[in-house]
């Protein structure tokens, strides 16, 4: 008995032995036939992508800041990097410009004391976004400016005809990077795109990748390899711009091109900031119609911090996006009290409170500062406390219908 015992095993041994190498077979037929398949399976969610196919960051021995001002409806972000570059990302009050403008600049004074940026970002073409853009690039010396691939056509008003001459001079080497048929006809952008292409020793690049497998705006400290990778990284920003074809194709070429808010707002770049294990989403205004193109381009990818897409909009931060970047903390730039847009909308903050999301904003919270240290700890510092209750509180539709009537 104790015999065919032992050859028993030793037949379950060998059988044991055999299937898992038919199995190894099979997986490396499939995976030299079909290996998109594994790329799917790669970047889909549950697994963790990083946000660059190059070799992993390294520690940073530095403290990354990335300030959120209180610009009260609009958008303005400064990002103190470790290694001493900064850059800003939008400037702008919708309703309330003269009671901001010199807050928030004087507030950026505190923190650019050198006068020069480096990186200068317009996501897009709202004046909640640009107002105070030109006024910065008076102030302060920018090296690179990045911007959409929209010319400016000023609005018909009396300083039209003085803005349109100012455009007309500009170096028409410059004006030719912008390629796209639809315009902006707003004095705010107008201004900006003057100030940007009349900056001394500035670079413009635009807000726009090649292909989907492209990013072709990235900022980190790393050194550059023959492969596009970054060797010796220790922050990197990768920025998911609308596509040459995304720009070609999509709805700004309709009848009413840029003049429908939601094509203007899905020009937005999606950012991806990571330094020492902490990834921090940027998105200007971005919304339900660029946020399944990023998370197409992008798959899953394990976040920390997100910067809420259009103010809180009910049509941005979709379930769909949400379940991609999967964050902890959500950051809005809004003023709830100051706006007629009704945001941030309460059903948009229910799908930040469903998955779990502490959430900060900047008409409760004032200034949001985070820092990332060099053991990869957040730290939140903010103005004003506000209860999470109080931050979950956004406008319904019956409170929208009752506002409208008065």
């Amino acid at each position: 008995m104790a015999g065919r015992s032992k050859k028993s095993n030793k037949r379950s041994a060998i059988f044991i032995i055999a299937v898992i190498a038919i199995l190894a077979i099979a997986a490396v037929i499939v995976y030299f036939v079909a290996p998109d398949i594994f790329g799917k399976l790669a970047s889909s969610p549950g697994g963790d992508t990083s946000a660059d196919d190059g070799p992993p960051l390294v520690a940073g021995e530095g403290e990354l800041q990335v300030h959120f001002m209180d610009v009260g409806q609009g958008d303005s972000i400064l990002i103190l990097f470790p290694d001493g570059k900064d850059m800003l990302i939008d400037c702008a009050n919708y309703n309330n410009a003269s009671s901001y403008r010199t807050k928030i600049l004087a507030y950026i004074d505190n923190y650019v004391t050198d006068g020069q940026l480096d990186y200068l970002m317009l996501t897009h073409c709202d004046g909640d976004h640009v107002y105070f853009m030109d006024e910065v690039l008076e102030k302060y010396d920018v090296d690179t400016v990045f911007m959409p691939n929209v010319l400016a056509e000023p609005s018909g008003t009396q300083s039209s005809d003085r803005l349109q001459a100012e455009i007309d001079a500009l170096d028409q080497s410059k004006v030719g990077m912008f390629t796209d048929e639809d315009t902006v006809d707003s004095n705010a952008y107008a201004e900006f795109f003057i100030a940007a292409l009349s900056e001394p020793d500035c670079e413009v690049i635009l807000t726009v990748d090649p292909d989907e497998d492209t990013n072709s705006i990235v900022i980190t400290d790393g050194t550059k390899q023959a492969d596009g990778s970054y060797a010796d990284a220790t922050y990197m920003l990768t920025f998911y711009c609308p596509t040459e074809e995304y720009y070609e194709e999509t709805g700004f070429n309709a009848a009413n091109g840029f003049s429908e808010a939601e094509y203007k707002n899905a020009i937005s770049p999606i950012g991806i900031l990571e330094y020492n294990g902490v990834r921090v989403v940027l998105t200007g205004d971005s919304n339900e119609i660029n946020e399944p193109l990023f998370v197409e381009r992008a798959g899953y990818i394990d976040c920390d911090v997100l910067k809420v897409g259009h103010h809180g909009s009910e049509t941005s931060s979709t379930e769909e996006f949400l379940d991609a970047v999967d964050c902890e903390y959500a950051i809005i730039s809004c003023n709830a009290e100051g706006n007629t847009f009704y945001h941030p909308r309460q059903n948009t903050l229910d799908r930040l409170i469903e998955d779990g999301m502490t959430i900060y904003r900047t008409d409760n919270n004032g200034n949001i500062l985070l820092t990332v240290d060099e053991n990869g700890e957040m730290t939140f510092t903010t103005e004003r406390e506000a209860d999470q209750t109080v931050n979950g509180d956004g406008w319904t539709d019956e409170e929208i219908d009752e506002a409208k009537k008065k």
